[in-house]
């Protein structure tokens, strides 16, 4: 497994355990979102992109997936602990603005106990 998850009482943990978000771990991150996202007991999803260090435009896919399934659930997605070279691709590809991005798993909670502004 690529990844691993933690559900709490109103938020999940998935935390990236591949250094690469690409075509080979594209898919199976698409298909978890989906359940995740149709689990109600799972609540808004803080992704810890910390192991990252390669991301290519099917792993941007797959985040942008999660991003449109939490918020149309009004469920909040929030990244955590992003490496600076994904950030920059995240700006690079002007999405940086399409997610909310905590420093570290804490500061996730925290925003995504907030509601949506």
């Amino acid at each position: 497994m690529k990844f691993e998850i933690q559900t709490e009482n109103d938020y999940s943990i998935m935390t990236l355990k591949s250094d690469r978000l690409d075509t080979k771990v594209a898919p199976e991150l698409k298909s978890q979102f989906i359940v995740l996202a149709n689990t109600s007991e799972s609540g808004h999803l803080i992704l810890d992109l910390g192991a990252v260090s390669f991301a290519d435009s099917s792993g941007l896919g797959a985040l942008l997936l999660a991003q449109r399934l939490y918020r149309d659930l009004d469920r909040n997605l929030v990244l955590c602990n992003v490496p600076e070279r994904i950030k920059k691709l995240l700006s690079i590809s002007q999405l940086d603005n399409a997610f909310t991005i905590a420093a570290d798993i804490n500061d996730g909670i925290t925003l995504a106990s907030e509601p949506e502004s």
